[in-house]
């Protein structure tokens, strides 16, 4: 039988067959290991410090960048603290090799492009987020 995970975040009766989700007492589940990776990385990046009661640390807070003004001071104290973020929450999993942030094209956007390997198998992935 194939490895299962929960989905990222949580989610109670739900059905994904695209992604060979489906339900184990009433959570929903996948069976995808990079979908869950992938989660996983989200959750921290998305996640402010102090939003988990048990986990005062875990997280990024990206989301608060959002309306911040981005000098290049702003953008490598943000490629820091992501790179501190997934080495600390999730590191056990996960190898980062890079991450890049930059402005694309569009007004008032910020690109965020993760290089990274899960640990068991050493294939490269990458990760890209527009916000």
């Amino acid at each position: 039988m194939a490895d299962r995970f929960l989905f990222q975040p949580l989610r109670f009766g739900a059905r994904d067959e695209a992604t060979r989700g489906g339900l184990h007492n009433g959570l929903a589940v996948t069976e995808d290991a990079d979908r869950h990776l992938r989660d996983k990385i989200l959750a921290v990046l998305f996640t402010a410090p102090g939003e988990r009661v048990n986990s005062p640390r875990f997280g990024v807070g990206l989301g608060r960048e959002v309306f911040e003004p981005m000098s290049d001071l702003e953008l490598a104290a943000i490629e820091f603290r992501v790179s501190q973020g997934l080495r600390r929450d999730i590191g056990d999993e996960v190898i980062v090799h890079s991450i890049d942030i930059g402005r694309p094209t569009g007004e008032g956007e910020l690109r965020l492009e993760i290089r990274y390997e899960r640990r068991s198998d050493r294939r490269p992935r990458n990760l890209e987020i527009v916000l």
